[in-house]
C-alpha cells in the first residue's frame, strides 16, 4: 500500500525506510540489498538512499513510499490518493512515473483518487463510486463518452458535461427538443433521428460538442446564435459560457478564435453526440 501521507519513518534513512519491512520479516541482508538497488534504480532515487525524509521533496518522498511497496513484489498495489499532497506540476510528473511503473511491472494497481484527470490519464479501467456505491465500471473512453447516469456525466470531464432539461417530441421524422428555463424563450434543437423518449428528458452535451459554427458541419449539426457571457482561457482551448433557453452551458472553442464577452456568435451543436437522461432516475436512456 502507498499512503496519501507517505508514512515514512522520520528517523530512518531512505534505504532503511524501503528495507524496513524486509528486515522485520527476517529477509536475508543480501536479498534486501539487491532489492533495494533494483527499486532505487527503477525509481531513480539512488542518490537519495542516505537521506532522511525531511531532506526530501514531496515527489521524492512519494517515490520512497512507492519503493517500500515495490520491494514486497505484491500481486496487488493499493495507491490511496498518493499525489494529493503534491503541487500541480509535480502531480503531472508523478502521473507519468506511475504510468511507466505500471507498464514495467505489469502488476494490478488499485488507484484511489478524487481527481478525475488522474483517473482518466492513468486508468485502464475506472470504477466511479459515490457514497460506497459503484455507479459505472469501464475504460476511460467508455466512461467519458457513455456515462451511465448524470452523476458520472457531471463528475467525469473538465469542464463537466452540460446537462439541461428539455421537452422531447416527435415531429416529421425527427426528435424535437425544446430547451428552456421556465419563463424563458426556448432553444429548439432538431435531431434528424427518432428516439423513444419520455416527454421530459435531461440532455447531455460535452463542451467540445458545442463549438463555433464554422468548424462543424454535417446532418447532425445544428447552428444557433448565442451570446457569450464569460470566457475561460486555458491555453490549448478557450471555454465560453453561454445560455441555452436561459440555462448556462459551456462550449469549447479553438484558442485562436476571436471571442469577447458580450458578443454574439453562431454556435454549432453536434447532435450526434447528444445523450439523454431520465430526469427522475438520472440514468442514460440512449
Amino acid at each position: 500500500m502507498v499512503f496519501q501521507s507517505y508514512a515514512l519513518y522520520p528517523t530512518m534513512s531512505v534505504a532503511e525506510n524501503i528495507t524496513f519491512g524486509m528486515r522485520v520479516r527476517g529477509i536475508d541482508p543480501e536479498i534486501r540489498e539487491k532489492k533495494l538497488a533494483e527499486v532505487a534504480r527503477l525509481l531513480k532515487i539512488e542518490a537519495l538512499l542516505d537521506r532522511r525524509p525531511k531532506q526530501l521533496s514531496g515527489g521524492q518522498r512519494q517515490r520512497v513510499a512507492m519503493g517500500r511497496a515495490l520491494v514486497r513484489e505484491p500481486k496487488l498495489f493499493l495507491f490511496d490518493e498518493p499525489l494529493s499532497n503534491l503541487d500541480a506540476k509535480l502531480r503531472v510528473e508523478m502521473r507519468a512515473e506511475i504510468r511507466r511503473l505500471h507498464q514495467r511491472l505489469s502488476t494490478t494497481i488499485v488507484y484511489v483518487t478524487h481527481d478525475q484527470i488522474e483517473a482518466m490519464t492513468l486508468a485502464t479501467k475506472i470504477a466511479v463510486m459515490k457514497a460506497g456505491e459503484i455507479h459505472q465500471i469501464g475504460t476511460p473512453k467508455e466512461v467519458y463518452e457513455r456515462p451511465a447516469n448524470m452523476f458520472v456525466a457531471d463528475f467525469i470531464g473538465s469542464p463537466s458535461m452540460n446537462l439541461f432539461p428539455a421537452r422531447a417530441t416527435r415531429v416529421d421524422g425527427h426528435t424535437r427538443l425544446e430547451v428552456s428555463r421556465p419563463g424563458e424563450a426556448p432553444l429548439v434543437l432538431k435531431d434528424p433521428r427518432q428516439f423513444d423518449l419520455p416527454s421530459q428528458v435531461v440532455v447531455g452535451l460535452r463542451p467540445e460538442d458545442i463549438a463555433e459554427a464554422n468548424l462543424r458541419s454535417g446532418p447532425f449539426v445544428q447552428t444557433g446564435t448565442c451570446r457569450i457571457d464569460f470566457i475561460e482561457q486555458s491555453g490549448s482551448d478557450t471555454y465560453v459560457l453561454t445560455k441555452l433557453g436561459g440555462l448556462d452551458v459551456f462550449g469549447r472553442f479553438h484558442p485562436e478564435t476571436h471571442v469577447e464577452e458580450g458578443m454574439e456568435m453562431d454556435f454549432a451543436f453536434d447532435l450526434a453526440k447528444v445523450l439523454f437522461f431520465h430526469p427522475e432516475t438520472e440514468i442514460l436512456l440512449n
